[in-house]
């Protein structure tokens, strides 16, 4: 019984071994097969052979690296940044880690993520600072985060700029709006001033006719108690005339009695013939 256990082990063993060969072949099968397609320019295919030999062994170094690759390719930037993160924590030599930092670097570029892109490169210079291409890159990375950052601080200060020239034309329409509305108030006082000023006149004006009438009432009262109580006077016309009427009737008295004295006496005469 302990010859068959043993024995069954030893055959257990023999098969994961083969299964292990077996699998081992078919990753590298699949990468090969997937690196003839990148070659050939067929970056989707490439990609699936080399997802392929990733489900076969998901600890596949040259697979998730060159997966990566095939992602670049396709400009299919995130997938790429993605992949070569995973392949920088994964263990492997110092120049597949370099290499991993360097695409990683390559993809940020890409993006125009050049801050990221120059801390990759850095990254891949410390595990590999003889790498010239990597070292080429990140000067020009820093190149241009340089021109990115001045472009930024100029944009800024265009904002500010715009937004500050906003500030004061709206300061400007709000101070306008306040002067329109303070004349608007100021129209709107002065006409309530000049019609209250119109009825004060209205009204002085209507107690002065008020106060008249009551005085031509007043006086005409009293015209009237003066004539119920004094006979009428004469008005000096009137009493000229009177007294011309007096004068002419007694200068036509005198004449008559005159006349009468005249017609009682002869006149002698001398004749003369």
């Amino acid at each position: 019984m302990q010859v068959t256990i043993k024995y069954i082990q030893a055959i257990v063993l023999l098969l994961l071994f083969g299964y292990m060969q077996v699998t081992a072949q078919t990753e590298k099968d699949l990468i090969r097969k997937g690196n003839k397609e990148y070659e050939a320019g067929k970056y989707e295919e490439a990609e699936k052979s080399y997802r392929a030999a990733l489900d076969e062994n998901g600890n596949s170094v040259e697979g998730s690296f060159n997966l990566g690759d095939a992602a670049y390719k396709q400009e299919n930037y995130d997938d790429a940044i993605n992949h070569f993160e995973l392949q920088t924590k994964k263990v492997g030599t110092p120049e597949q880690i370099a290499d991993s930092y360097h695409n990683l670097g390559n993809s940020y570029m890409k993006k125009k993520e050049y801050e990221k892109s120059v801390q990759a490169y850095k990254h891949a210079l410390r595990n590999n600072p003889s790498d010239r291409d990597t070292k080429y890159n990140l000067a020009y990375a820093q190149q241009k985060l340089k021109q990115q950052q001045q472009q930024e601080q100029q944009q800024k200060e265009n904002k500010d700029k715009n937004e500050n020239d906003e500030k004061k034309e709206q300061e400007k329409k709000d101070k306008e709006k306040d002067k329109e509305k303070e004349k608007d108030k100021e129209d709107q006082e002065k006409k309530e001033e000049d019609k209250k000023k119109d009825e004060e006149e209205k009204k002085d004006k209507e107690k002065k006719e008020e106060d008249k009438n009551q005085d031509e009432k007043k006086d005409q009262k009293q015209d009237e108690q003066q004539k119920g109580s004094k006979p009428d006077q004469l008005s000096q016309e009137e009493a000229r005339k009177i007294l011309e009427a007096l004068k002419n009737k007694e200068m036509d008295l005198q004449d008559k009695l005159q006349k009468k004295k005249l017609k009682g006496t002869k006149i002698k005469t001398d004749k003369d013939w």
